[in-house]
Formats: structure tokens, sequence, C-alpha cells
């Protein structure tokens, strides 16, 4: 049997790097308790089926957190050195899937697979001095573009692929900026810049 060599160098790509985070997730496990692996993997089938179908990659889930990428290409020297049509359509893609994936959540919500734990008795006791709202599941979206190396992390005993650059962390904050601004999605200026620009001006 041949051994995996996790001692290699990564490659540097340029990609969209999508992070979305669950809303109010440790108090949501805490009404759950074993049932929480069931919550989590009925809203990550919804998210990998929506980016997948978009020509996306589900990279990672850390608990609440789920990191997609939607690759562009290596030889990255700007924003502008990668505004051709197929990367702007790479770009648009990535923004309506997380438009889809809201909406699918939001559906989900009234009619599909996360209906029943707004009546689960736990969630509805936790809940119910929410300003009178019916409680539903929540998420918040960030998109943004730029480099990263991708390569293995971990050792003989356990490796996963990995993204690591500061513009993987830009992705993350802009998610969670979603909290403070009220809002589902927010991007950055680099992914606008790469929209044509009628979608620009629907944005």
């Amino acid at each position: 049997m041949g051994q995996i060599e996790v001692l290699m160098p990564g490659q540097k790509v340029v990609a969209v790097f999508g992070f979305c985070d669950i809303r109010q997730f440790t108090s949501i496990t805490e009404c759950l308790q074993q049932d929480t692996m069931v919550f989590v993997n009925h809203i990550g089938s919804i998210l990998h089926t929506d980016v997948h179908r978009s020509g996306g990659a589900a990279n990672k889930n850390i608990g609440d957190a789920f990191l997609f990428v939607w690759k562009l290409q290596s030889n990255y020297s700007g924003i502008e050195s990668l505004k051709s049509r197929t990367q702007s359509m790479i770009a648009e893609r990535s923004l309506a899937c997380f438009i889809k994936c809201s909406l699918h959540i939001r559906y989900s919500n009234d009619y599909g697979v996360l209906s029943h734990y707004k009546d689960h008795p736990k969630v509805q006791e936790r809940f119910k001095e929410n300003d009178g709202a019916e409680f539903s599941i929540k998420l918040g979206f960030g998109l943004h573009v730029g480099w990263a190396i991708e390569g293995a992390i971990g050792s003989e005993y356990k490796i996963d692929v990995s993204y690591l650059s500061p513009h993987v962390n830009i992705a993350a904050r802009l998610e969670a900026a979603t909290k403070q601004l009220k809002t589902d999605i927010l991007f950055s200026s680099s992914l606008f810049d790469l929209l044509s620009p009628l979608v620009q001006v629907r944005s």
C-alpha cells in the first residue's frame, strides 16, 4: 500500500471564495442536542447541491461554517487580468448561487426539511421571546475573489485539502458583517469588479 506525501508545497490559485454561517448556531445546538448532526446535514445538502450546480466546490465545514470555492485561474496579476467573459460568468454564478441558497433556505423553513425545527419544543421555548416573530433558520453569506495557496494540511493520520490566504479570511469577515448590517449577503468590491456591467447595475 502506497503512502501519501503531505510535506509538499501548495500551489497558488485564484478563486471566488464563498463563506456562509448558520445564525444562532450555539443556541440551536443546545436545543437539538444529538439531532444537531442531522440539522447541519440538512443545511449542507441544500448548500452543496446549489454550489455543485453552479460549478463550485464544497471545501470544508467547521460546525456552523461552510467554505465554498469557484476556481478562476492561476496566473493572477490583478482583477483586470481576470476580467474575461468566462471569469465574469464564474463570478456571476457564485453570486447567483448564494442568492439561490438564501432563497432555498427560506423555502425550506416554510415547506421543506427545515420546517419541523420551528415546531421543536425546546426551540420554541428558547426563542419564544423573539420579538413575537416566528423562529426560522437563517444564514449569512460572504463572497470575495483573490488568490490562495491550495494544498494538503495534515499528517499521515489525517489530511484535508485547504485554502490559506488573507482572501479566504476576507470572505469570512464579509459574512460576519452581514449580522451588523442585517443583510443575508455581502460581497467585496473585487468580486463586483468582475461582474458584467449589466449585473453590476442590478447588484
